[in-house]
């Protein structure tokens, strides 16, 4: 059950989300009379802009990505079958790319104002406020209330007989990001229209190209195959067949069931952090391997106990000495 204070913290970190649509709107209305046809965007250095683009398609963009994130954010933090866990991670996630739309905007269009044409914009202090853009997520993220530390359970060897092999392999939808595609997908659309009608494709090149390796990284989350048998733990891709982490049974230490927090392993997707590794889909039951080197890999997965446990003991087994045949007890 949430308290008054949660609650107002979740309205307070969705109410974050909106800022940076509500600042691009309430810009354009202040500044439309003032605005030129066309504001700069591109500066090769910290000086004058070096390159322009049409005012109305960049203002239609930046609305449409900041209006479509937040109310994306929100969506998935009213909904009542999205844990506390996943909801922050995604008000981080989407918090990122509304702060970088909105910057896109807002600080060129000032730009393009004071100086009195994009030709004249310079650049200078401001390029900071593009850096500073892509840490934006972290301001609704760090209003969200926090949850506890995540629980583990350590599990104990499944028992095999002398000549029995196990193996486990199961397949793993997930539904965040068929959500996530479709909106990178949405952006991506949105964009090459704007550059179609202002016929500025190769401004927007770049751009795209970005769009298109992100659409492809999202994608590639959406089914997963986990296999654990005898040459350890692999993870696979079922998008495009790429092989996304293995882990062999003599580098496998231990083995344990936990309740994953997104953001206590970097947020969603394949994260690298120091010393430990983690594809996350969503909040819930996952499995932690701590490595032979100390380092650690999770993953979402129902029912963690049992592959851990097969996991656990076929790496017992690995590691157990052999018998000689002479040491072997009589009957």
């Amino acid at each position: 059950m949430l308290t008054r204070s949660d609650r107002v913290r979740w309205v307070l970190a969705v109410a974050a989300m909106f800022v940076p649509a509500l600042a691009v709107g309430v810009s354009a209305l202040a500044w439309n009379d003032r605005l030129p046809a066309r504001i700069a965007s591109h500066w090769s250095g910290l000086g004058t802009a070096d390159d322009s683009l049409p005012t109305m398609p960049v203002f239609i963009g930046a609305l449409a990505v900041t209006s479509a994130l937040a109310i994306a954010a929100a969506i998935v933090v009213a909904l009542p079958r999205v844990d506390a866990r996943a909801s922050r991670a995604t008000l981080f996630w989407l918090g990122l790319p509304v702060g970088i739309a909105a910057t896109i905007w807002l600080v060129p269009a000032w730009l393009t104002l004071q100086a009195g044409s994009p030709e004249a914009a310079v650049l200078g202090g401001w390029i900071l406020a593009f850096f500073g853009s892509v840490l934006y997520g972290l301001l609704p993220f760090a209003i969200a209330p926090r949850s506890p530390a995540e629980p583990r359970t350590s599990v104990a060897p499944l028992e095999l007989g002398a000549s029995e092999v196990g193996a486990w392999s199961r397949s793993i939808t997930a539904n965040v990001f068929i959500w996530a595609t479709g909106v990178v997908a949405v952006v991506t659309g949105v964009i090459v229209a704007s550059a179609i009608i202002t016929g500025e494709l190769g401004a927007f090149a770049f751009g795209l190209v970005v769009l298109a390796v992100a659409l492809m990284l999202v994608a590639s989350f959406i089914r997963l195959r986990v296999t654990i048998d005898w040459r350890g733990l692999r993870v696979t891709s079922l998008v495009f067949g790429v092989p996304l982490k293995r882990i062999p049974l003599d580098r496998i230490a231990a083995v344990e069931a936990a309740d994953l927090r997104p953001e206590e392993w970097g947020g969603w997707g394949y994260r690298i952090r120091a010393g430990r590794s983690a594809i996350i889909l969503r909040g819930g039951p996952g499995l932690v391997v701590t490595t032979t080197s100390g380092s650690q890999f999770a993953l979402t997965l129902d029912d963690p106990e049992t592959p851990a446990a097969l996991l656990s003991a076929l790496s017992v087994r690995r590691d157990a000495p052999a018998v000689a045949p002479g040491d072997r007890p009589h009957s």
